[in-house]
């Protein structure tokens, strides 16, 4: 845990020469092995049987439910986190920062073992004895104010022991902040609505887009530091969707093809012609699409000296994944996410 918090803080800062990314998804690792396609009914899995009925070795099909529940748990790492108050700087504000944050994952299942890539030793390489507790992200972050209370930010993130990169881009509205004649003393209230997408997997794709509803006072203490509370509420939405992705990726449909009886070879030096076996090719497949709602709510708490700023902050799950998509598993626990940061306000 120590390890991978400290990794999560200076990932964008220190490059890794790590040469195992233990935490990269391997979606080949994400099957069943079924001696008749009834078995697991709704999946893809290959017919054992040739065209004469003959049984030939057992197929693979897709673990659909290893699949939805890892995604829906790597999405919502990727969930935008709340590190802002709901005022602004103004116009002329600028930020710049670092942030990190980490997400609890449930890494004692099985099916998170199956599906990274780290090491699975001697006696079963198809898993991984080693998962992290946590997805751990940091990014470097700017923002920018505009007039009418808008601020608008970009970001660019990396995720500990892995290769992937994650790009954000969010928009902020302080609706209203501070006294109002009409109605005296109100809290700061902002609307934003931020997006991250994940880069640097060819397997699968996502995307996680959020609203979220800011309420926040600042506190002025010794004239000098800035110390403000704040709550909110998130809607996030996990779009992720998988590519092409072979079973069996360590055997070739060619190398092992059948030879095609209609197609003489023309004499005894040339190689037999071969047609692919229907077996490896059928285990080419597409894990089915997520579409996930999830809705989070947490506080935090920002303190700023002068220039400086450092900022917290913790969210969880309002209720279970399922509760909100009956597409999903019902064991899929609420996760919970620690948010941290520190940044130059001019």
């Amino acid at each position: 845990m120590r390890r991978t918090l400290a990794f999560a803080l200076l990932a964008l800062l220190v490059p890794t020469s790590a040469a195992a990314q233990d935490m990269n998804i391997a979606l080949s690792r994400l099957r069943i092995t079924a001696e008749d396609p009834a078995v697991v009914p709704g999946t893809a899995c290959p017919s054992t049987f040739n065209e004469a009925g003959m049984p030939r070795e057992r197929g693979f099909c897709r673990d659909d439910g290893a699949w939805r529940r890892v995604m829906t748990q790597f999405g919502g790492s990727l969930i935008p986190p709340i590190l802002t108050n709901a005022g602004t700087r103004g116009v002329r504000g600028i930020y710049v920062g670092f942030e990190s944050w980490l997400t609890g994952i449930d890494n004692d299942q099985e099916y998170w073992h199956r599906a990274v890539e780290g090491d699975g030793g001697s006696m079963d390489p198809s898993r991984s004895r080693f998962t992290d507790n946590v997805l751990a992200w940091g990014r470097f972050n700017v923002r920018k104010g505009l007039p009418f209370g808008f601020e608008l930010g970009t970001n660019i993130g990396y995720m500990a022991n892995s290769t992937y990169w994650t790009l954000g881009l969010e928009i902020r509205w302080a609706l209203w902040e501070g006294f109002r004649e009409d109605v005296g003393w109100i809290p700061d209230l902002a609307v934003r609505a931020a997006v991250q997408t994940l880069l640097g997997d060819g397997e699968f794709n996502v995307a996680v887009p959020s609203i979220d509803f800011i309420l926040s006072q600042p506190f002025v203490v010794g004239s000098s530091v800035e110390i403000t509370p704040s709550a909110f509420f998130q809607f996030a939405w996990v779009f992720a969707d998988s590519e092409l992705v072979d079973l069996n990726p360590d055997v070739s449909a060619f190398d092992t093809c059948d030879p095609d009886p209609t197609t003489p070879t023309p004499d005894s030096t040339s190689p037999p012609y071969c047609r692919s076996n229907g077996m490896e090719l059928n285990h080419n497949v597409v894990f089915p699409s997520i579409r996930s709602t999830r809705a989070r709510v947490g506080g935090g708490l920002n303190i700023r000296y002068e220039w400086f700023t450092v900022m917290g902050s913790f969210v969880m799950d309002a209720v279970t994944p399922a509760e909100l998509d009956n597409q999903l598993p019902e064991d899929i626990p609420r996760q919970w996410q620690v948010d941290m940061g520190i940044g130059l306000t001019f």
